[in-house]
């Protein structure tokens, strides 16, 4: 067996393999994601601080230096925003009812027949899912889970980072540990590029719809820009968490004129960010087609639910490096 084919087999074995144990661990990656994000973030930080102080320390100051910030953050915009999702949340079933008076009355005859015999499952769909959503941001736990034991798994994974990286080198011959090193060195550089890029581009389209939204007064723009922000986190989804509540406020409030000014101006901010933001920003750091971006977001969406739909585009990344390697 040649050198490139024993590669593509090491490789295609190692990443079914980590499928495989991410899918039996798929109940605790809501833990470990934070976790790796708050060391992701962090790391760079913790390279400079070592310069001149010890591991230990180097990494405890990093971490709770983060982990201030954020909980400073939340103590002082939670309390608003969960009160503003909670009001936009109570709106909505009265704005869509509002809007749908606003149509004409052929299209709320036609749109009646298509919803009618599923409204009240899409009802309790809604309400379930709204229920648990709540649940959790009420959840002590889990403000507990994402102020202090993220940060502080994180401290761990860099503390223990040198011995990961010494084991995983370990497993292959000597000869092969150099090309193993820089791969994995090109694969951090991808997932910490990606991840930092996506959170720029995620905020600077928050902005753009907070922008919009208040400019033309529709309610809640700061709630409705903030849930787009973090929709936006995983490609194409932050869309449509701006499009169905501003639409139905807009409609409810304005008219049909004004809905169609908001879907207009919101659709130019989506397309700034898919030809001008993305690609500029984004795109430079993991070289992924579309196509790849969307079959990506497919699969790890459905073997992994919402933290597949997170995870999806990096790993693809990654991957195509390791098959890169793989081809020598």
């Amino acid at each position: 067996m040649d050198v490139r084919t024993t590669r593509l087999a090491v490789v295609t074995a190692g990443f079914l393999l980590a499928v495989l144990l991410a899918w039996l661990l798929r109940p605790v990656l809501l833990a470990i994601v934070p976790a790796l994000l708050y060391a992701l973030l962090t790391w760079p930080l913790v390279r400079r601080l070592r310069r001149f102080l010890p591991n230990l320390l180097a990494v405890i100051l990093a971490n709770t230096a983060l982990a201030v910030v954020v909980g400073s953050a939340v103590l002082l915009f939670g309390p608003m925003l969960y009160g503003q999702a909670r009001a936009l949340v109570a709106t909505l079933p009265d704005a869509a009812r509002a809007a749908l008076l606003q149509l004409p009355s052929g299209m709320r005859e036609e749109l009646g027949a298509l919803v009618g015999p599923n409204a009240s499952t899409l009802l309790d769909w809604s309400r379930t899912i709204l229920g648990a959503s709540f649940a959790v941001l009420r959840s002590t736990t889990a403000m507990i889970a994402a102020l202090v034991l993220a940060p502080l798994f994180a401290a761990y994974l860099q503390l223990d980072a040198p011995r990961y990286g010494r084991s995983i080198l370990s497993i292959f011959p000597s000869e092969q540990r150099d090309g193993i090193r820089a791969m994995l060195a090109q694969m951090y550089d991808v997932v910490d590029g990606f991840v930092r890029a996506q959170m720029l581009v995620s905020a600077l389209v928050g902005l753009l719809v907070f922008l919009v939204l208040q400019l033309l007064g529709i309610r809640f723009a700061l709630s409705i820009a903030i849930f787009t922000a973090a929709f936006d986190l995983v490609p194409y989804l932050g869309g449509i968490a701006a499009f169905v509540p501003s639409m139905l406020l807009a409609l409810a409030a304005g008219g049909v004129a004004k809905a169609l000014l908001v879907t207009a101006l919101l659709a130019i901010v989506f397309a700034i960010e898919a030809y001008l933001l993305s690609p500029t920003i984004v795109g430079a750091r993991t070289r992924l087609p579309t196509s790849a971006v969307i079959l990506a977001l497919l699969i790890g969406g459905e073997l992994f639910g919402p933290v597949g739909l997170y995870l999806a585009v990096p790993v693809a990344a990654m991957l195509r490096i390791a098959l890169r390697y793989a081809r020598g």
